[in-house]
């Protein structure tokens, strides 16, 4: 990149020898070595982190990959059923899994016949297209098993995210708070737009109002 680095060397605190004889172990890094050793450790992480999710995405990925157009068309009918059958083991509060595997023969059928295309159709397309012939009570699980793929999320940011609002939030000064108020605390400031929205003072007349004391005379 054609940039010239500077490494600005620190003045290093050395620990007062107690006696004569004593040795220290510490190493003599150079500003240089030590930035190259930190960047490795960074590169490995990321590589670790990349790997692992990427191993995990495709996993999900492979699971979900029979409904796909070019899979229903190329496939046969036990493969299909035997991939349908494995997926509503994985989801099964959400799928049933006769329901399933007797849907998946009768949807490529169907499929094929309806959309010339079938091998350049995603899933997207699929589940509009049972939409558009309202098709959802014929083929609810089908129509299941699509939403759960199109809305899994692709990456991890938003978990990422509400740690680095817990980070914020949970400092040594607020070290004791309880596992509720921290809850609490940081779904406002997730919802930031949300909480800037409400009334205070109507939410604190409220909570007033039930938990005064009525004192009867």
């Amino acid at each position: 990149m054609n940039i010239s680095p500077s490494f600005p060397e620190k003045r290093k605190k050395r620990a007062k020898k107690m006696y004569i004889d004593e040795s220290a172990d510490e190493l003599d890094i150079s500003a240089k070595n030590n930035c190259i050793i930190n960047l490795n450790n960074v590169c490995d992480v990321l590589l670790t982190h990349f790997g692992w999710r990427f191993e995990t995405l495709n996993n999900v990925s492979s699971d979900f990959s029979f409904l796909t157009g070019s899979e229903l068309f190329e496939k046969d009918t036990d493969e299909l059923v035997k991939a349908a059958a494995d997926l509503a083991l994985k989801y099964n509060k959400d799928l049933n899994a006769s329901e399933l595997t007797e849907e998946i023969i009768h949807f490529k059928h169907h499929a094929i016949s309806a959309l010339p295309s079938i091998k350049n159709t995603t899933l997207l397309e699929l589940l509009e297209f049972i939409f558009e012939y309202s098709m959802t009570n014929i083929f609810p699980n089908i129509c299941i098993a699509l939403r759960l793929y199109l809305t899994l999320l692709c990456t991890t940011a938003t978990c990422e995210r509400s740690f680095s609002k817990l980070k914020l939030i949970k400092t040594y000064l607020c070290s004791t708070i309880n596992q509720t108020k921290l809850t609490n605390l940081a779904l406002l400031s997730i919802e930031k737009e949300i909480s800037n929205s409400i009334d205070f003072d109507s939410v604190i007349n409220d909570f007033a109002e039930v938990k005064a004391r009525k004192i009867k005379f």
